[in-house]
């Protein structure tokens, strides 16, 4: 066994760890709070575990595995268009973040669409919620096993399904054991790996390169647009705007990232996780993204552009480091897939149940959420068999739909009081068919050159805004809830 394996066999067993010990205290849990704390670890984390769970739950594979992939296919232009989600974090907490958390508290909201429910109290909205964010996390979940296996079989040889179970198994046990509560105590051990693992990745592949101009000279003799900020004109400055706009502005939509306001402790704990989930981000992405293309001047001959991080962590640090890289870039992976199993999980086992069965007794639900939570992510684990070369594509579709039919929505119905559920519905379906529509037969929904998830999002949120209008006000009960002064109980 090399010293990379063995970095990460040690980093694998704290996670299992972690898993059996978050086991241990979710089962001393009353089981009339235990949704609470296995969906949000009762409300009570500091703002660094919130920053690294949004950071982290945004900045996927598309970040530690396709960010230097799509770096080493497409060069510098893609090291621009990547650093665009860096406010992230910002972008989320700062328009919503702390509105999303008094609420959590005022309704007792345990999940994402918990909100949706309270904000428009309409059945419709949130089945079809609990449906959309299946149908397109599941695929993104995918796209993570993807990368994870892909790291984990450079460094051990064990070949790609392997690799794929693995890594997975891993993910499967900490989440289905110990919830939110387990995610976020991993999350601190992976945040830690994963900044330190992408700092000696690019201090390493620089040094290994003979520094930027060299690596520099080197790819302007092979391609001069991979010095591009628009590679050549492949990338137009409409279609930078537009993914500029789906990795960052219009995160607000993304239900992982709710999570984070749904846990964090206090206003206080909120702001840190603004800088500090920035900080990240922007360390993770620019030193990855900046290691894919500089990678390209050591080895330009990779078939699998995604390769490319892993590959660099065996081949220009010394072993033990390597292996520190390799299960930062897993860690980065794993965080975002446990974030999005505890989303898709909540879904059906506490939304989409309790539409279809109002009369679930707790015991039941408690149980269903760890089958439903394991069903999440073994299903992506056969969707990742396929093996797609480059995932970014994959996680940009996924990431386009789900804002299509979620930031009009919640943005809006969280900003904006005169907004009601007959709007939520138009906005929805509208944002649905649209982003379909662009996806499929009719790409000239791609104004301009532009991702289809643009006009989507704002014509959804045109289509919200009109609904709203010609439509019934909310009641006085919802504008209370959400924007009243809580009445303070006497006696």
């Amino acid at each position: 066994m090399n010293w990379a394996s063995v970095s990460f066999v040690i980093y694998t067993l704290i996670l299992l760890a972690i898993g059996i010990w978050s086991y241990r205290i979710m089962e001393k849990v009353p089981i009339a709070k235990y949704e609470e704390e296995f969906y949000t670890a009762g409300r009570g984390l500091g703002g660094l575990v919130v920053g690294l769970l949004i950071a982290g739950g945004l900045a996927s594979a598309g970040t530690f595995i396709a960010g230097p992939g799509m770096t080493y296919a497409y060069g510098y232009s893609w090291v621009l268009l990547n650093n665009t989600q860096t406010f992230v974090n910002l972008m989320f907490l700062a328009p919503i973040g702390l509105m999303v958390g008094i609420v959590a508290r005022r309704v007792n909201a345990e999940t994402y669409l918990d909100i949706f429910k309270a904000r428009y109290q309409s059945r419709a909205i949130t089945i079809t919620l609990s449906i959309l964010v299946t149908v397109f996390l599941l695929p993104y979940m995918a796209t993570q096993f993807v990368g994870s296996a892909r790291v984990i079989a450079q460094m051990t040889g064990i070949g790609y399904f392997g690799a794929l179970v693995l890594g997975s198994s891993v993910v499967l046990i900490y989440c289905v054991l110990g919830g939110m509560r387990g995610t976020s105590i991993a999350i601190l051990v992976q945040g830690v790996v994963m900044t330190i693992g992408c700092i000696l990745l690019f201090v390493g592949t620089v040094n290994h390169a003979g520094g930027f101009l060299k690596s520099t000279e080197i790819l302007a003799a092979e391609n001069i647009s991979l010095l591009s900020p628009t590679m050549g004109g492949i990338f137009s400055k409409p279609f930078a705007f537009s993914v500029t706009c789906l990795i960052g502005y219009f995160a607000v939509g993304m239900p992982h990232a709710m999570l984070g306001a749904l846990t964090y402790k206090n206003t206080r704990a909120l702001k840190r996780a603004i800088w500090m989930g920035g900080i990240f981000v922007f360390i993770w992405t620019f030193c990855l993204c900046m290691s894919g293309i500089i990678g390209r001047a050591i080895n330009p001959s990779l078939t699998v552009p995604d390769e490319i991080g892993p590959w660099l962590a065996m081949h220009v640090l010394p072993g033990g480091l390597g292996g520190i890289v390799l299960a930062g870039i897993v860690a980065g992976i794993q965080t975002t897939v446990a974030a999005m199993a505890i989303i898709v999980s909540s879904s059906i086992a506490k939304n989409l149940l309790s539409e279809l069965n109002p009369n679930i007794s707790n015991k039941a639900r408690k149980v269903a959420s760890r089958w439903i939570m394991a069903g999440c992510i073994i299903i992506p684990i056969g969707l990742a068999s396929q093996q797609p070369k480059l995932i970014q594509w994959i996680i940009m579709f996924s990431i386009g739909g789900l804002e299509a039919a979620t930031f009009g929505p919640i943005l809006f119905g969280l900003l904006w009081k005169r907004g009601n559920q007959w709007g939520a519905i138009a906005s929805i379906f509208w944002g649905m068919i649209i982003y379909g529509l662009g996806s499929t037969v009719f790409p000239q929904l791609q104004l301009w050159g532009m991702h289809q998830s643009f006009i989507a999002v704002v014509s959804s949120v045109f289509v919200y805004v009109i609904v709203s209008m010609v439509t019934t006000k909310p009641s006085d009960e919802i504008v209370q809830t959400f924007w009243g002064t809580p009445v303070k109980k006497i006696g």
